[in-house]
């Protein structure tokens, strides 16, 4: 079968850009490719080219470096910038832009796909959808819901990156988000560290004025004719022989300074960042018609899911929220991914005998993993243990290993002589998760929003960690309070810290909690499931 995968960053890349749904596809990927199937991957809106002139040409599909034997493409100068808030500024792109669909639908005929399975379309319109799934075509078309994308420019549900978003009001509350940087801005950035790392050679300078036509005719006779010479090619914008990788292009741009609209936490417990949330998927209200062009971008998203053979929610919670959405329940199913850590895991079971624990009447064990940003709530882990006496805090061992902790170092500083024990560590490599959490009590997932389907909750139960999380979004799917976790309310730092304060002197309750994981759907069992699914969807078109 012959898989085309889509996302916005570089397979490559895997869970160091865009998270972890970027090391989900790049992982599903792989195990396709090893049961013989051909796959390609696409991603769009990262790599913008510009010409001697420095003006960003239309955009292009050309393919990369294979990457573990999948073809990798990507669509170089995008109209839609990726990720999808450096878009923000300019919905209108991402409702349509007509060359990019016809580049993206050029390049999906030659690849001749059984199946187009897209796990994200920022860089990409929702016309490339539309247009994927309205041709006429031999191939199904699959979307994974990994995120709120497609119904919120930024992505999380999250006004301003802090509060949920309850209130859609005809697109009008969109218009107040962040966004990075004009999208304009952005595209010439990107196109300015391309031009520095592939320079190409400046134009000629412009010629000098004429001679006057008694000097040229005298000139002329004074010389023996020649025959004209061709101009030399111009070279080429990349030197024969240079690997142009997505890879490589976006480090140098992540490596750029940023301009920081609002610092990622301020402590306030009257600010209504601190209201508890509950997992409420009901739709916002859509308020006066006629808002303008954020409401068109989620009116163009919605009919264009719905045009899909197959939406796919991640979790219970997701499914339930599109649905309110108005994404038709004859696509929309739910269906859970799998983890590669249940394969990791279960080729290291002496990494994950539990470390010797001090000799002490109470102890609590916790890790933190994952990315530190707003959304993922490391920051609210730290009010509810801010809200605990020093005796309270004094049993509690803590180790936080995550992307960017540097900015939450001053606090994890503070805490550091009241905790039993603080380890504290940057990025990390997907395979080091078992040694990072082995003889943890509880994994901790305090997300702050609805998380679609976190990843780390997977990856926590495969080690056989339970898990302390927020009763929010997807989770709850995964852990089942009183069995393989405890669940607090979401947003609630008093609730968790109510649940911190107790959990070292229940030895007993820590241990069942332990005994009651199980181990969750692994990506070799996640694949036969998708392979179900396509071959399902194959047969339907052969039907029709």
């Amino acid at each position: 079968m012959k898989v085309l995968l889509i996302n916005w960053s570089p397979i490559s890349a895997g869970t160091a850009l865009g998270g972890g749904v970027s090391g989900y596809v790049q992982q599903l990927a792989l195990e396709l490719i090893e049961r013989g199937h051909e796959v390609a991957y696409l991603s769009s809106g990262q790599t913008y080219v510009p010409d001697r002139q420095a003006r960003i040409g239309p955009p292009t599909a050309r393919r990369l470096n294979d990457f573990a034997g999948i073809q990798v493409y990507e669509i170089v100068n995008s109209p839609v910038v990726s990720p999808g808030p450096c878009q923000h500024d300019s919905p209108g792109a991402e409702i349509s832009s007509p060359e990019l669909e016809a580049e993206v639908l050029r390049l999906v005929g030659l690849l001749g796909a059984d199946v187009v399975h897209l796990h994200n379309i920022e860089g990409m319109s929702a016309g490339c959808l539309a247009a994927l799934c309205h041709r006429p075509r031999g191939w199904s078309v699959v979307y994974s819901l990994h995120n709120y994308h497609t119904v919120c420019p930024q992505a999380y549900l999250l006004q301003q990156g802090r509060t949920p978003c309850r209130t859609f009001d005809s697109g009008r509350s969109c218009v107040t988000c962040l966004a990075e940087r004009p999208s304009r801005d952005e595209k010439q950035h990107r196109a300015r560290l391309y031009a520095d790392r592939f320079p190409v050679a400046a134009p000629p300078p412009p010629p000098p004025p004429a001679a006057p036509l008694s000097q040229r005719l005298k000139e002329a006779l004074a010389t023996h004719p020649q025959p004209p010479r061709a101009a030399p090619p111009p070279p080429p914008i990349v030197p024969p022989g240079t690997v142009v990788t997505q890879a490589t292009v976006r480090a140098q741009i992540a490596g750029a300074p940023r301009p920081t609209s609002v610092p990622l936490y301020v402590f306030d417990p009257e600010s209504p960042e601190w209201a508890p949330l509950e997992n409420d998927a009901t739709g916002e209200p859509e308020g006066a018609p006629g808002a303008g062009p954020f409401a068109a971008r989620r009116a163009a998203m919605v009919a264009a899911l719905n045009a899909c053979d197959r939406v796919l929610a991640v979790s219970s919670f997701v499914e339930r929220k599109f649905a309110a959405l108005g994404v038709r329940p004859e696509v929309l199913q739910k269906q859970a991914i799998g983890s590669r850590m249940v394969e990791i895991a279960g080729g290291q079971p002496e990494v994950l005998e539990r470390l010797p624990r001090p000799e002490a009447p109470a102890a609590l064990h916790l890790v933190f993993l994952g990315y530190h940003n707003y959304p993922k709530g490391l920051h609210m882990l730290l009010d509810g243990l801010e809200l605990l006496t020093p005796a309270h805090l004094a049993p509690i061992h803590l180790r936080v290993h995550a992307r960017d902790v540097e900015r939450a170092a001053p606090r994890l500083e503070r805490l550091r002589a009241r905790l039993g024990s603080l380890s504290i560590s940057g990025g990390y490599t997907y395979e080091s998760v078992p040694a990072l959490v082995a003889g943890a009590d509880l994994g901790v997932v305090p997300s702050v929003w609805w998380d679609n389907g976190p990843q780390t909750v997977m990856e926590f139960l495969a080690c056989g960690v339970p898990v302390l999380g927020a009763a929010l979004g997807g989770i709850p799917d995964l852990v089942e309070h009183g069995r393989n976790g405890l669940l607090f309310r979401g947003n609630d730092r008093f609730d968790l810290a109510r649940t911190l304060a107790v959990l070292p002197r229940q030895r007993a309750r820590l241990e069942r909690l332990r005994e009651g994981v199980r181990t969750p759907l692994s990506m070799a069992a996640h694949a036969t499931e998708m392979l179900s699914l396509y071959a399902s969807l194959k047969a339907e078109h052969r039907r029709a």
